[in-house]
C-alpha cells in the first residue's frame, strides 16, 4: 500500500503554525533565543505549508508539503495572493540560518513573531486561538516598546 504524501493536511499544519508560535513566544520571554528562533521558524514554514496545501502547489512526493530546500519558491508562487509572504519566508530563512549557527538575534524573532499573518489561515483557527494570537502580538509590542528595540 503507497503512503499518502504530505503525511499531514493543512488543518493540522495550520493548528501546528499555532502551536509553534506560542511556543516560540514563551521561549523568548525565558530568554531561550536559540529555541524560539527555531519555531518562529517553524511557525512561518507551517503556514506557508498549510497555505501550498490550500492552492495545490504543494510537494506531493515527500512527507512534507514543502520542503526547506522549495520554501522560498513555494512563497514566490503565492506572493501575489498573499503580499509580503516571501518577505515573511526569506526572514524565516534566515532565522533558521541564526539557529543552526546558534546567533539568534532577539530582535528578528520578534519582527517575524509580529509578521505571521495568522488571518491568511484563520478559516482554520476559532476565535480562543486569535484572541492568544492577539494577546501575545500586544505583550510582544509592549515589552518592546519598554525595552526600546525598534521593529
Amino acid at each position: 500500500m503507497k503512503k499518502e504524501m504530505p503525511i499531514r493536511d493543512k488543518e493540522t499544519y495550520a493548528r501546528m503554525s499555532l502551536r509553534d508560535f506560542i511556543i516560540a513566544s514563551c521561549r523568548l520571554e525565558k530568554g531561550e533565543l536559540r529555541l524560539s528562533a527555531f519555531r518562529t521558524y517553524k511557525a512561518e514554514r507551517r503556514l506557508l505549508q498549510c497555505l501550498a496545501m490550500v492552492h495545490g502547489i504543494h510537494n506531493r512526493n515527500t512527507p512534507c508539503a514543502v520542503p526547506k530546500h522549495d520554501m522560498e519558491r513555494t512563497a514566490s508562487q503565492l506572493e501575489k495572493l498573499y503580499p509580503g509572504i516571501l518577505e515573511m519566508t526569506r526572514k524565516a530563512l534566515k532565522l533558521f540560518d541564526q539557529w543552526k549557527l546558534s546567533n539568534p538575534r532577539r530582535k528578528d524573532i520578534v519582527e517575524l513573531l509580529l509578521k505571521i499573518n495568522f488571518s491568511w489561515i484563520s478559516q482554520f483557527l476559532n476565535s480562543k486561538d486569535i484572541e492568544q494570537i492577539n494577546q501575545i502580538r500586544d505583550s510582544l509590542l509592549k515589552k518592546e516598546r519598554s525595552e526600546h528595540i525598534d521593529v
